[in-house]
């Protein structure tokens, strides 16, 4: 049996340190019931305050609580359970690890979730602001604290939900690409799963999170539709829309075998920091994000004239109708025809200020060149022109022919 309780240094959650018989190195230790045995795992270190903070650390990222009371788990475990088991697999995980930081910073230090209440939220608020945080910057720090709490209440790990304010709405991201900025972000050099993104984003004015997620599978080439809600997954706030196919976009995701956004043939997670390098390296400062591109191409289709109700059917918003709107898309992509027109005509737009084509297949003279992206098709062989090539009957209207092999 192991020992008792009172014998076991840095005792914590059914945890404690220990050292193996010649060892200077700490361990994590713990009974295991199944085995009946005492087991360890190295801490890597030989001090005892590192390993009291690494034993520690680990519990709070790696130990459920089980329907614990609100007010007997600090925020820091939560948000450090949070991020570590579902935050930081998700697309902008480095700003909501800073949003977290900063409600953290906001409130005293060791506060529980049931302590975190609504009057404890107003005086966290009145803090962020006396730092010179702007409204919209407060707003999406306490939605990352909510979407933490919630996931612990979700996943059992709390008893009960913790109620949260309604804050206004910050003024609207500024930052909008004109169609020559567009241009040139395109003529940017950039990794080819990156200009694929860069090409959807475009296209559908989608959430990087659903474009990265995008499958060959989830688009339909013949009726010119783009679902970018997965297969089983559960419509939320942030709907993801049916949505219509800009004619440019097609051989982008007709290239295609699984992931439409992939990086030697595999699902790219996170796209941030390729696409800060790009962005960069293109001269645009911090403030145009993978996001801007959206918040650009909804403006532009503003300009030209689109209904309020086809944009938000194409950006996922809720409207009166959005829902029969984007349900039947699939089936009547004339539906949102002034949003199809619209995208096809910013990527012709976008094509003519910029060096680069839109489309990935380069027609010339007497071939087709298709890059080689990820997961793309071969590349298609010459084709034959002429007065009946290889044809025993010699028309000569042959000639304004293009044969395909």
């Amino acid at each position: 049996m192991p020992r008792r309780q009172s014998e076991r240094p840095g005792q914590l959650a059914g945890y404690w340190l220990s050292k193996r018989p010649g060892s200077p190195m700490w361990h994590r230790t713990w009974w295991d019931s199944a085995t009946r045995q005492t087991r360890r795992a190295s801490l890597g270190t030989d001090d005892l305050a590192a390993a009291e903070r690494a034993l520690a650390e680990w519990i709070t990222q790696e130990v459920a609580t089980s329907r614990a009371d609100p007010r007997d788990v600090t925020l820091g475990r939560v948000f450090a359970r949070y991020h570590h088991q579902h935050g930081q697999h998700t697309v902008g995980a480095g700003s909501q690890r800073i949003s977290l930081a900063m409600i953290l910073r906001a409130v005293p230090e060791g506060m529980t979730a049931g302590e975190f209440t609504l009057d404890a939220q107003h005086q966290a608020v009145r803090a962020l602001a006396a730092e010179g945080y702007a409204p919209g910057t407060i707003k999406r720090a306490f939605g990352a604290a909510k979407a933490a709490v919630n996931w612990a209440w979700n996943n059992g790990e709390l008893a009960r939900p913790v109620p949260f304010l309604r804050l206004p709405e910050g003024a609207g991201r500024e930052r909008v690409l004109s169609i020559a900025e567009l241009a040139r972000l395109w003529d940017a050099d950039m990794p080819d799963h990156v200009r694929v993104f860069v090409a959807l984003a475009i296209g559908t004015a989608g959430r990087p999170e659903a474009l990265l997620q995008l499958t060959r599978f989830q688009c339909d080439l013949d009726r010119g539709v783009i679902n970018l809600n997965p297969p089983g997954r559960v419509q939320t706030k942030k709907r993801r829309p049916v949505l219509p196919m800009p004619a440019w976009l097609r051989p982008w995701i007709a290239a295609a075998e699984g992931p439409v956004v992939a990086y030697r043939g595999k699902p790219v997670r996170k796209i941030a920091g390729a696409f800060q390098t790009m962005r960069d390296a293109a001269g645009f400062g911090p403030d145009v994000t993978a996001y801007t591109i959206r918040h650009s191409i909804a403006t532009e289709l503003f300009a030209r004239g689109v209904p309020e109700m086809e944009i938000s059917a194409i950006m996922g918003h809720g409207m009166p109708n959005m829902r029969t709107t984007g349900r039947y898309v699939h089936v009547a992509p004339e539906r949102l025809a002034s949003a199809r027109r619209g995208l096809d005509e910013i990527g012709i737009d976008i094509e003519r200020a910029a060096t680069r084509p839109m489309s990935p297949t380069t027609v010339r003279a007497s071939r087709v060149a298709v890059p080689h992206l990820p997961g793309a098709i071969p590349a298609c062989k010459p084709l034959k022109t002429g007065a009946g090539e290889g044809i025993r009957t010699l028309d000569p209207n042959l000639g304004k022919v293009v044969l395909y092999p």
